[in-house]
């Protein structure tokens, strides 16, 4: 496999997931330089933990890319706690980190919700569900009925998945999805103004859960965790292909 500059792999990915037009709280980019300047392997996870920075440090990527980082809003203001222990992690199997947040879930060609909305098979799929500023969900058209959609979830993201708030089994082929992985609760009300018939996320708190229920809105759940493996699943393929690197996806099947 080859080795490149860690500022072309870098470069990469804010190139191909247009990573600086978009207002986010995560502090989008490389967010440690563990000072290994050629980068042959990366790592791919959902969150920065120590287990994924440890795992990358074993599997011997010089990077890791999650989607989850250890840096928002006004930065890192002291390195100590869990955050502390994930740069130290870091630093100590001289893996640098890269965190991608709303532009891995906006991202047509790699982010989570498109490519998890391909698996499960939507078609005709468009942008939705504005965050920040920009569209970070999608939506599409289901060749299935609702119970068929629901166990296709189930297969294809998580056998816990469940619906909410609304009677899926009378939906029929045809129906409209919206899919917005994560915590995808804001996106109830705007689901529901779209015609919506189901919206597929990660999870959403209580009070979203009644707006849902008053709103009429079928919400199916599918974890956070889950819901979000896809996009750096997409990119890790996508990164091996363009630089020719070799790339390797951490997962730890965690039941969220």
């Amino acid at each position: 496999m080859a080795s490149v500059p860690l500022g072309k792999a870098v470069a990469w990915i804010d190139g191909a997931l247009d990573v600086k037009s978009f207002r986010d709280n995560s502090n989008n980019g490389l967010q440690i330089d563990a000072g290994r300047g050629e980068v042959s392997k990366i790592a791919f996870g959902v969150d920065a933990s120590v287990r994924f920075l440890e795992a990358a440090a074993a599997a011997g990527a010089q990077l890791a890319v999650c989607h989850h980082g250890i840096s928002w809003g006004g930065g890192i203001r002291t390195v100590s706690g869990g955050t502390g222990a994930a740069v130290r992690a870091a630093i100590e199997g001289g893996v640098s980190l890269y965190a991608v947040h709303l532009p891995l879930d906006a991202s047509a060609a790699y982010g989570n919700n498109f490519t998890m909305a391909r698996a499960l098979g939507l078609e005709n799929l468009a942008p939705a569900y504005p965050y920040s500023g920009a569209p970070i969900g999608c939506c599409g058209t289901s060749p299935a009925g609702g119970a068929e959609f629901l166990e296709k979830v189930r297969e294809t993201v998580s056998p816990c998945a469940a619906a909410h708030c609304g009677r899926i089994d009378r939906l029929a082929p045809g129906m409209r999805v919206g899919v917005c992985s994560g915590g995808g609760g804001f996106a109830i009300p705007m689901a529901k103004e779209a015609g919506h018939d189901v919206l597929l996320t990660g999870e959403f708190l209580l009070q979203d859960y009644v707006a849902a229920e008053n709103a009429g809105q079928c919400v199916v759940a599918a974890g956070h965790y889950r819901t979000e493996k896809w996009g750096v699943r997409a990119l890790a393929a996508a990164m091996r292909d363009a630089l020719g690197v070799e790339t390797e996806f951490a997962d730890f099947d965690l039941p969220f």
